[in-house]
C-alpha cells in the first residue's frame, strides 16, 4: 500500500525525510547554551524556601482575612472522664476502710490533692 503526497510517493516502513531547515535549526538550538541551566543543590535550596516562605506569608494573609470577616476563633477544652479531687479522697478513704491494697498512683493523687486544697 502506497501513499501518494504532492512532494514524494513513499510505502510504510520508510522513514519520512526530515526538511534540512528543521534540521539546521535544531543543530543551532543545541550549540547555544542553556539559559536556565541549574545551580545545583543550592539553586534548589533556594527555590525551596523561597516557595515556602510566600506560601506562609500567603496563608498568614488568608488566616488573618477570614479572622477579620468572621471574627476570632475560640477554642474549648472539655475535659471528660475527669475525677475531681473529693472523688480521689472518697475512693481512698473507702479503701482504708476496707483494708484494699492502695495503688501507688492513687496514693500519689491523694497526697496532691492533700497539698492542693490545705491552706
Amino acid at each position: 500500500m502506497t501513499i501518494k503526497s504532492s512532494q514524494q510517493k513513499r510505502s510504510y516502513g520508510t522513514a519520512i525525510p526530515v526538511p534540512k531547515k528543521t534540521i539546521q535549526q535544531y543543530h543551532q538550538a543545541s550549540q547555544q547554551p542553556l539559559l536556565n541551566q541549574g545551580g545545583g543543590m543550592m539553586q534548589t535550596l533556594k527555590e525551596s524556601l523561597v516557595g515556602g516562605f510566600g506560601a506562609g506569608i500567603g496563608m498568614n494573609i488568608a488566616d488573618r482575612a477570614i479572622s477579620s470577616i468572621f471574627g476570632a476563633r475560640k477554642v474549648e477544652v472539655q475535659h471528660t472522664n475527669t475525677v475531681s479531687c473529693g472523688d480521689i479522697i472518697n475512693i481512698y478513704k473507702n479503701a482504708l476502710s476496707k483494708g484494699e491494697n492502695i495503688p501507688q498512683s492513687l496514693e500519689e493523687k491523694y497526697s496532691k490533692c492533700i497539698k492542693d486544697t490545705t491552706f
